[in-house]
């Protein structure tokens, strides 16, 4: 009796599990005036929207459903073609949605965790400070070319509603608890508190004001919380941006300052995969084509310092490989580094040093007479080249194929009168330390052989060493921001 009374136990245990494991999240939707065609799931993730599910609507109802359980985060509906709503899903996943498609916000009902009826509220809210701002962003434009004084008054509209909509934040957070999904959120979105002392301190102490907002940047996230990596662009996304912008890109003349700042935010993630994957793996997007060459520093520290010496356990064995080559390709030349000196012969057999040439700018062109795209490059190059010659530059051009039989024609027939060279026996390696896998290249490099420029366009190679040489270069480790 004893053991079936306990196989009875023990069934029921299973059937209760099963069932909430069917269970795991059950959402219904009501959508008045609906179409009847396929609407879809998703999820955000920074500034992707991640289709989870769709399924077509019948009787203006919908209903997602799966064993699954769902991470924390924001949630969307999308309803073909540009309508769309958002939601939050913390713990509770089974409940129910209403609305309309006529007034989609407006009329949104949602039942389950109070928190995600404070969400809604909170984005009508936020809705009706947005049409504002829209209008007033519209009256900027209007006015941008005349009448300074509107346009400052507008503008101090526009900061007045931004410190309302802060202050929005702070309320609805407010009428949260802590362990909630949407306090987490509500607390990037809120900003950095601060008191009248270190507000004025953007007037008297800008150095100070800086630092104080560097310092609690990160404070405002819960790195225990992955879910928070599931919310649009503008929540930890955007923190994300704005470290890098502010803390990061501002010390782009003296970017090893840099370093430890790119160690206190990866620092923040050692605990979490989920924020460890997602940070690195924006780092390295972010940097691997900057606009500003000089951010590629950065991408090397990265790579040396996260990826090389143990290779994250998310990252794929291909891409780890292409990441490599791709580090590779620029770690010999960055910019402020010294450049490998070349040795090389010209098509008489006579050596010519990159080191031993006294100029005061050195140009360093990488290409081959048959690329189109080269042989403008050289063309447009020689147009300059006397004018050049002025600043004290001199042209170090390499050929990078070993055959020379078309360059040396080539450089007849345009009168390249600079330091023509070549490799024939493939011994200096300077395709590793140039990456020559693209052509042409070009590198300028000051009379210390520090690279301080790479990748100029011809045309725009005087112009450059002319400003160089007219005004003096700003090397201040980074402007200061008023937030």
């Amino acid at each position: 009796m004893k053991i079936k009374l306990k196989l009875k136990y023990i069934v029921l245990i299973f059937a209760l599990l099963f069932f909430n494991d069917i269970r795991a999240y059950d959402i219904k939707i009501e959508i008045e005036n609906c179409p009847e065609y396929y609407v879809f799931f998703g999820k955000h993730r920074g500034p992707d929207f991640i289709i989870i599910d769709s399924l077509p609507v019948k009787n203006n109802f919908v209903n997602f459903k799966s064993p699954e359980k769902l991470e924390h985060g924001i949630y969307f509906i999308a309803i073909p073609p540009q309508t769309r709503f958002d939601f939050i899903i913390d713990e509770v996943q089974d409940f129910n949605i209403k609305t309309n498609t006529r007034n989609i916000l407006g009329d949104m009902k949602i039942t389950g965790d109070q928190q995600y009826s404070i969400f809604v509220d909170m984005q009508k809210d936020i809705a009706e400070i947005n049409k504002i701002r829209s209008q007033l962003e519209i009256q900027t434009e209007f006015y941008k070319n005349f009448q300074a004084d509107t346009l400052s008054f507008i503008k101090r509209k526009i900061d007045s509603l931004n410190h309302f909509q802060q202050k929005i934040y702070k309320q609805y957070r407010n009428q949260t608890k802590p362990e909630n999904f949407l306090n987490k959120v509500l607390a990037i979105l809120e900003g950095i508190e601060l008191t009248d002392s270190i507000s004025a301190l953007a007037y008297t102490n800008p150095q100070k004001h800086f630092d104080y907002y560097k310092k609690h940047w990160l404070d405002r996230v819960d790195f225990s919380e992955p879910g928070l990596l599931n919310t649009p662009a503008f929540v930890f996304h955007k923190l994300l941006e704005d470290y890098c912008f502010y803390f990061l890109e501002t010390k782009v003349n003296n970017i090893e300052d840099a370093f430890q700042d790119v160690d206190i935010l990866v620092n923040k993630t050692s605990n979490s995969l989920e924020f460890n994957q997602y940070v690195l793996s924006y780092l390295i997007s972010r940097y691997e084509n900057p606009k500003d060459l000089r951010l590629e520093n950065l991408l090397v520290y990265i790579y040396r310092t996260y990826f090389l010496a143990k290779p994250p356990t998310w990252l794929e064995e291909h891409v780890f490989s292409v990441m490599k080559y791709r580090i590779e390709a620029i770690q010999y030349n960055l910019i402020g580094s010294v450049a490998k000196d070349l040795n090389l012969p010209d098509i008489d057999g006579n050596l010519h040093s990159v080191y031993e040439m006294p100029n005061k700018f050195k140009l360093l062109l990488f290409w081959e007479p048959d690329c189109d795209i080269c042989n403008e490059t050289a063309i447009i190059l020689q147009s300059y080249y006397y004018k050049l010659r002025e600043f004290d530059v001199e042209v170090y051009a390499v050929l990078i194929d070993s055959e020379n039989e078309e360059w040396s024609d080539f450089i007849e027939e345009n009168d390249l009168e600079w330091i023509n060279v070549y490799d024939p026996k493939k011994e200096t390696n300077f395709e590793k330390y140039y990456g020559t896998y693209k052509t042409p290249r070009i590198y300028l490099l000051d009379d210390e052989n520090i690279i301080i420029a790479k990748d100029i366009k011809a045309e725009s190679v005087y112009e450059y060493i002319n400003k160089l040489t007219t005004k003096s270069q700003k090397t201040s480790s980074g402007f200061f921001h008023t937030f």
